[in-house]
Order: structure tokens, then C-alpha cells, then sequence
């Protein structure tokens, strides 16, 4: 039986890993609709799209609608970001996630689809100071915590 256990949690792990969806794809999706605002593409930077990857990944795996308790974990040493944005929505509705119209200038962006269907997408962001430019802010690493909308 403690066999059968094992197999079953490796199988599980090696499902939520092959849910994760390119993370240059999804950091394409949000440079687009940066585009259709006028703002600048965000520059891509690979350890922040792993650490999108990996928080979009347990969030969907536990049905995380919003942030973990924590964010900023996912992040690797030797890597930082200054803010996280995140959504859970239909795919049908689009890219969602705060910091995406924000004055940053570096970003890493993914999303995994959860077993309800929902895509739960993840952008972690540095550089530029954040600002508004028409959305909410998201989860600061500040310690701030989370900022409503503007």
C-alpha cells in the first residue's frame, strides 16, 4: 500500500509540474496588451518566468484564486522582484493579473490551468518604481502586503 502511496504522489507531482505553460508565452500575452495601452513591453527575465511558473503552478494545484501566503517565496536566490500580480479566471476572459499596466520595466509571467478550468496567472515585476497607469497594484515584497485598487 505505502508503495501504491508513493507512485500515486509521484504521478500527482509530475502532473501539477507539466501544468505549468510556457513562461515566454505568457509574458507575450501580457507585452500585447501593454501594447494596446501604449506602454512599453516588459524586458523578460528567466528566473522571474520560473518564479511565475512555480507560484502559478501551486496556486493551481489548491485552487489559490488569489496570493499565497507568501509570493516572494517562489523566487530564487540571487533574484528579486519588487511586486507579484495575480488572477484566476476563465480562458475565455484574457490575461489578468495586477501589475501588468504598472511602470515596471522587468517581468516574468505564466499560468497553469486548474482542474475547475480556471487559468491562475502569476507576473512577478521589478525596476521602474511600479506607479499607476490605470490599474491596481499587486503583492509588494516590501511587506507592505497587498494595496487595493486605485
Amino acid at each position: 500500500m505505502k508503495t501504491l502511496t508513493t507512485i500515486f504522489m509521484c504521478s500527482l507531482s509530475l502532473a501539477v509540474a507539466a501544468q505549468a505553460h510556457a513562461a515566454t508565452n505568457a509574458l507575450d500575452e501580457v507585452n500585447a496588451v501593454r501594447v494596446k495601452r501604449g506602454l512599453p513591453k516588459f524586458v523578460p527575465d528567466e528566473e522571474l518566468s520560473k518564479a511565475a511558473a512555480k507560484c502559478a503552478d501551486y496556486r493551481a494545484a489548491h485552487l489559490i484564486a488569489g496570493h499565497t501566503s507568501n509570493d516572494f517565496s517562489f523566487v530564487p536566490a540571487g533574484s528579486s522582484a519588487s511586486a507579484a500580480g495575480c488572477a484566476a479566471w476563465s480562458p475565455q476572459d484574457g490575461w489578468g493579473a495586477c501589475c501588468t499596466y504598472e511602470n515596471f520595466k522587468v517581468a516574468g509571467a505564466a499560468w497553469s490551468q486548474g482542474r475547475d478550468g480556471r487559468r491562475y496567472m502569476h507576473l512577478f515585476v521589478r525596476g521602474g518604481g511600479g506607479g499607476d497607469s490605470g490599474s491596481s497594484s499587486g503583492y509588494s515584497s516590501s511587506g507592505r502586503g497587498r494595496r487595493g485598487r486605485r
